[in-house]
Parts: C-alpha cells; sequence; structure tokens
C-alpha cells in the first residue's frame, strides 16, 4: 500500500508542482500566511499580519509550514504543492485499511485505495486550501468511528475522539462527526439487537468511556448555547445551527446536491453504493464490519450533504459547494465496491437513491464557467454535458435524469444476466478506467485556460512581484498600504496588493486610512486603521520600520528613506514614529478634484529643522477621457501657477511652499471645471456609483532637498 501512495504522490506531483500561481483567492493568501507565520515563529498557533486570529482549522498550514521555512515564495510554493501531492494522496492509506476490513478482498482494497485518489477533486493538491489536509484526515476519522462501531472498547473509542479532534483541526466543518459517532453506535447496536431498547442498552455498556466524554461535551455545548458562543467555535458553519433549522427549499437542493456528486462519480457508482448503505443500515448484514461500516457511512454521508445544503442555502444563494461535499465520495466508491461483493445485491433499496438523483438532475442548474470553479469542480463537466445537448439546459436536466434511470436498468439486468464475478469484475474496471480519465480532463482543462489571477498557471511570475523581500530580506517587518494601481480598472488593481502581500513574506502589516478604503481583503485578515495629526504631520500606530506605499499614493506620503521602488511601490525605511511628509484633503480618495472644492497638500516641516524654508511640490495631473483640456491654478503662501493639462501629454507643475520651522504650509489645486468620470475606487459599492471629478493627481512628490530660507 505505500507502494502505491509512493507512486500516486509521484505521479501527483509532477503535475502540482507545475503550478507556479496561486488559484483561490483570499482563500491561498490565508493558509499561505499561516503557513508563513508558523514557519517563522515556530508557534503552532493561527496568525495572520501578527497577530494570532480565532481559528481552528490549522492543521494544513502546520503541514505545509516547513516548505516556507527559507527562501522566496515563488520557489516556496512549488514545495508546497510537492507536500500537497503527498499529503492529499496519503488518503489512499485509510481507504485501504478501511476497505480490507470491511471486504476481506485485497483487490477490493487496492482499488479503494487507487480510486480515492484518483477522483477530480483531487486536483485540489494543486492549490493552498485546507481541503489538501482534510481529506486525508476525514477519511482516517471514518475508518477510526468504523472500528469503534464494529469492535467496542476504551481504546478504539478514544481513537475515534482522537480522529474526530483531527478532523476538526483539518476544517471546522467536520464538527459534525462529533455528532455521526454516537448516532451510528446506537443504528449498529439496535440493528443487531432487533429492538431499540435493547439496543441502546448494548450501546451505553459497551461504551462507558465514551458516554461520559459525550456527557460532559453535551454540559459544554450547553454552555456555550447560553453564552452565545457555539457559532464562534464553530466558525462560517455556526450558521447551519442557526435561525429556521432546515431553510426554504432545502429538500429541493439536497437533491441537486446528491445529483452533483453522484455527477463526479458517474452517476452509477453513486446510486448502487448509496443504496447498499441505506439497505445495510436498515437490514444489517450478518457481517458485523459490513454493518458497522453501513451504519457508519450512511449517517455520515446524509448528515454531511445536509449539513452543505444548509450551509449553501444560507452562504450561496443556492450554489452548490461539491468542495465541502466530495470528502463522501470514497465512503460512496467503497460502498458500490461492496455492493458488487455482496451476495445480496441491491434491487429494491435502488428505487430511492435512483428516485432522488434523477430528480436533483431535473431540477439541477447547470452553469457554464469559462474557468475551472474552485468551489464545484464537478460542474467542469457541465461545459461537456451542455455541448452535447447542443446548448440546451431543458435537455441536458432531463438527458442526465433518463441516464440515471438507464443506468440502473442495465445494472439490474446486468445482475440478472451475468454471473457475479462477471459483473464485478467489468463494473470496476470500468471505474477504474473512467475515474482516472475524468480526473485527466479537470487537470487538462485548469492548465488550457488562464487561472483566477488573470495569468497562466505555470507562469512563474512571481518571481517578479517578490520585489520587497528581495529588496529587505524574507524575515523583515514591512508594512503595506494599498492603493489602485491602475486608475480607473477596478478588478486589476483590486488584486494588486493581494499580489503583494501573497509574494513576499515580509508584508506582515496592512494599514489603511481611517475610511478603511481600497480593503482588498475580508474581516479575518486584521487591520490597522491610520489615525492621522493635521497639525504635526504624526502618524498613529507606527506598526513597522518598514512601509510598502503606492508610488501613486495621493492621500499622504510616509516619511523616510526610500529604499526600493517597482512596479509603482515605494519600499521606504521610516521614520519612527511614523510621520507624514505630506497630507491632502479635498480630493476623493483615488486622487480626483472634486466639483467646487479646492484640493489641498499640507507639507509638514521636517525633524529638527531650524527656520523656514524653500520645499518644492510637484503634480502629475491627468485630465479625464474625453475631455481635450482642463485649466487649473496652483497656489501656495510664496507662488501662484495657473496652466493647461491636455489629453495629449501629462502635465507636471512643481510650486514652491515655505514651510515653517514648526507646523506646516499648504499648496492648493482649483479647476473651475468638472465633468462625469469612472466611480470611486475605494471599494466596488462607490465603482459603481455616478460622480464627477475636475483633474487626477496621478502623483505627487515632494523634494528631499531644502530650498533657500524663506519668510512664510
Amino acid at each position: 500500500m505505500l507502494g502505491l501512495w509512493a507512486a500516486l504522490a509521484a505521479v501527483l506531483a509532477a503535475v502540482t508542482t507545475r503550478v507556479a500561481d496561486w488559484f483561490v483567492m483570499t482563500n491561498e493568501l490565508l493558509y499561505e500566511r499561516r503557513a508563513i507565520a508558523t514557519a517563522q515563529t515556530l508557534s503552532p498557533l493561527p496568525q495572520i499580519r501578527g497577530m494570532v486570529i480565532q481559528s481552528f482549522d490549522q492543521l494544513y498550514p502546520l503541514l505545509i509550514a516547513p516548505a516556507f521555512r527559507y527562501g522566496y515564495v515563488p520557489g516556496d510554493l512549488i514545495w508546497a504543492h510537492f507536500f500537497n501531492a503527498w499529503i492529499m494522496s496519503s488518503a489512499c492509506i485509510p481507504v485501504f485499511l478501511l476497505a480490507r476490513r470491511v471486504t476481506a478482498r485485497p483487490w477490493a482494497a487496492y482499488a479503494a485505495g487507487f480510486l480515492a485518489v484518483t477522483i477530480p477533486w483531487i486536483l485540489y493538491s494543486s492549490f493552498l486550501l485546507t481541503e489538501v489536509a482534510a481529506y486525508p484526515a476525514f477519511l482516517w476519522a471514518v475508518f477510526a468511528l468504523q472500528r469503534a462501531t464494529a469492535i467496542p472498547s476504551p481504546r478504539r473509542d478514544v481513537l475515534a475522539l482522537g480522529a474526530i479532534a483531527l478532523a476538526f483541526l483539518a476544517r471546522t466543518q467536520f464538527a459534525i462527526l462529533g455528532i455521526v459517532l454516537p448516532l451510528a453506535i446506537l443504528a449498529h447496536e439496535i440493528g443487531r439487537a432487533r429492538g431499540i431498547r435493547s439496543g441502546v442498552r448494548a450501546a451505553l455498556r459497551a461504551h462507558r468511556l465514551l458516554t461520559a466524554v459525550y456527557g460532559f461535551l453535551l454540559f459544554v455545548v450547553v454552555c456555550l448555547i447560553v453564552l452565545g458562543r457555539l457559532h464562534r467555535v464553530l466558525g462560517v458553519y455556526g450558521d447551519t445551527i442557526s435561525g429556521s433549522l432546515v431553510p426554504a427549499g432545502t429538500g429541493k437542493w439536497f437533491l441537486i446536491h446528491m445529483a452533483t456528486i453522484s455527477l463526479g462519480l458517474g452517476i452509477l457508482p453513486y446510486v448502487v453504493g448509496i443504496a447498499w448503505l441505506l439497505a445495510n443500515l436498515v437490514r444489517p448484514s450478518a457481517s458485523k464490519e459490513f454493518h458497522a461500516f453501513a451504519c457508519v457511512g450512511a449517517i455520515a454521508v446524509s448528515l454531511i450533504t445536509l449539513q452543505v445544503t444548509i450551509f449553501d442555502q444560507r452562504f450561496a444563494g443556492g450554489f452548490v459547494h461539491d468542495r465541502y461535499l466530495f470528502y463522501t465520495v470514497p465512503v460512496v466508491t467503497l460502498a458500490f465496491l461492496c455492493a458488487l461483493l455482496d451476495a445480496r445485491r441491491p434491487r429494491f433499496s435502488l428505487l430511492v437513491p435512483t428516485a432522488l438523483v434523477a430528480a436533483g438532475f431535473a431540477v439541477d442548474q447547470l452553469g457554464l464557467y469559462p474557468i475551472i470553479n474552485s468551489d464545484t469542480p464537478v460542474s467542469d463537466l457541465d461545459d461537456f454535458i451542455l455541448r452535447v445537448m447542443h446548448g440546451s439546459v431543458t435537455n441536458a436536466r432531463w438527458g442526465l435524469a433518463l441516464a440515471t434511470v438507464t443506468l440502473v436498468a442495465l445494472f439490474v439486468y446486468g445482475s440478472v444476466l451475468l454471473r457475479h464475478s462477471q459483473l464485478t469484475a467489468g463494473l470496476v474496471t470500468l471505474l477504474v478506467l473512467a475515474l482516472p480519465a475524468e480526473t485527466v480532463y479537470g487537470f487538462e482543462r485548469l492548465f488550457r485556460v488562464d487561472g483566477w489571477s488573470g495569468r497562466p498557471l505555470t507562469l512563474h511570475y512571481g518571481d517578479q512581484l517578490d520585489f520587497v523581500d528581495k529588496a529587505v530580506g524574507t524575515h523583515a517587518k514591512v508594512t503595506m498600504i494599498s492603493y489602485p494601481s491602475v486608475p480607473g480598472d477596478f478588478w486589476q488593481s483590486y488584486p494588486f496588493w493581494r499580489d503583494i502581500e501573497f509574494w513576499n513574506k515580509s508584508i506582515v502589516r496592512a494599514a489603511y486610512a481611517p475610511n478603511g478604503a481600497f480593503e482588498s481583503t475580508g474581516s479575518t485578515f486584521p487591520k490597522i486603521y491610520l489615525s492621522f495629526d493635521g497639525r504635526t504631520g504624526a502618524v498613529t500606530p507606527s506598526p513597522s520600520a518598514l512601509v510598502a506605499e503606492a508610488l501613486k499614493e495621493s492621500r499622504f506620503r510616509i516619511d523616510g528613506k526610500v529604499v526600493s521602488t517597482s512596479h509603482g511601490v515605494n519600499v521606504i525605511e521610516a521614520t519612527l514614529p511614523w510621520r507624514t511628509d505630506w497630507l491632502t484633503f479635498g480630493l476623493t480618495d483615488d486622487g480626483w478634484t472634486q466639483p467646487g472644492v479646492p484640493a489641498r497638500v499640507r507639507v509638514f516641516s521636517q525633524p529638527g529643522q531650524r527656520g523656514a524654508v524653500i520645499r518644492y511640490l510637484t503634480f502629475q495631473l491627468w485630465v479625464p477621457d474625453g475631455v481635450r483640456a482642463r485649466p487649473y491654478t496652483l497656489v501656495s503662501d510664496v507662488s501662484r501657477i495657473r496652466a493647461t493639462a491636455t489629453n495629449t501629454t501629462t502635465s507636471f507643475s512643481t510650486i514652491r511652499v515655505c514651510v515653517p520651522a514648526h507646523g506646516y504650509a499648504e499648496a492648493r489645486l482649483t479647476t473651475p471645471q468638472s465633468s462625469p468620470i469612472y466611480g470611486d475606487m475605494r471599494d466596488l459599492e462607490h465603482f459603481d456609483e455616478p460622480r464627477a471629478g475636475g483633474l487626477f493627481v496621478s502623483e505627487i512628490a515632494l523634494a528631499d532637498e531644502l530650498g533657500p530660507a524663506c519668510k512664510p
């Protein structure tokens, strides 16, 4: 088995190490930052931007942290993808062990292990996502639960609890396994005892330690509910237990979730596997291993499908996230193999799952994605299906529903017509060939088009964007201050600072103006909001000695020596405590003058300045699109400039400002005209709102040299 794992991991690593860029933002940024923090601080606690965050899914960042211990991020990312291949493909080991216990057939165990790694969702090993570690962790938990259910003992109960805890640390979602275990034990004991009361007594007697632990856990859960803290423990999945337990439309979307996941397995294995699980849950077989697996598998698949359905209803408005559901695929695949080996082939038990899956297809919402959707990789097949159906969604729905019924009918016919061994060999061979072929198609499409970054996944573009690390070192502490990189292009500017943070280990803080403009990450990422003293230019707080600030920043400039400039970003060795060279008033967040409002640039005196001196302030100005020319006036305490900006060239104006020894001086920019411009780029909501502007201040530069003495 270890040899099979090594072979599968080696093949998978050859694919995953081709991926040289991120694909899923901000998810990959989140786990990369946590891995880097662990590698540099050697602390197992989840940290983002120098702060410990409340999160329990820390297993994956811990596993890939060694990849980020040394070197620059572009090289480390390749190593992380190499680790991913070995971590995620290790899922074949618990599946092999489980299949060997349940089926007692070595070939079936090897087939189950092989199929666990060749599913379409294995492409998650190409990304920095918790799915990589959560997949094998979940399957180890299922194996432990089956062992504790089939052969009760205190040691196996402890191992089952430990496996649930490990799965929970991989994904908070798997707290639900804590419900699966007692339900599976009760179902198993009741089924073996042929009576509810005697079965419950047998379960309590065989699992005394587990009963005590669950009694304590129940007490803790009640306390958390009373304190209103249970949601914080469960993270985003806490929403599945709030409000209405079953949202409107859950029944319909439960069917769609079943249909979606079945499509990734070729429909028939899913339907037959579910039928076998349900049949053996209700009508126990003579084998305790079979029955225990059926109890664990049926309850786990049902509860997780319901959990994901409720989650999708509340968070995605009816969008299927099969990325949260694919963990159950090896369980269903093994159930399919059990159905083929079982002397009692599913017959009437096929009616319910066939009807449910066919109904799910009949109401499914097939969609096309130009790029693989990381939330639903199985939807990559929708493109192929719709092409076959000439683009008709209705035909595709009913075609899939009809295919479900037809495949099940052929299975029943084959089980009657063919010998037991012939049907088993034929279907297993078909599955072993078809599932990897589907996976290869997914990887081929993944590499065929550019990723969500807008770049080919195999392009080593990070070698250009890690300029901050190359300038100051990977262990430096740098605070980034985000600002639009491309005026008027929200979707190119929006991810720019995510890219800068992703590719530079030294970016450990993110600071924003008091109004929070240009935030490109969600609430999971800690943020620092700066406060400015309009009299002295002092800035609080001072998060680090180094700052990454946009060259075209129009709101303020942090005082200090510029260490390097690249991609429109200055890396500044800041004066401590922080202060600004200049601060603007009256401009929009993204640098436009506003109708009837003068733009003021306040220049502050230098530390230790003894008398009033001349400073030179340069403005770089653009006119709006569609405007040929626009007049403007620049006024300071010692100078006045009247000029016209045109659309033929960028306008530069340098004005003298007499800055006193203590305090500040101002320069004012005014223009009598305005016209419609693109929306405010501070965030997407404001970008969609129309507005008017006069001139765009694309850059403000204050000369380092001090001029002659002056009288303010």
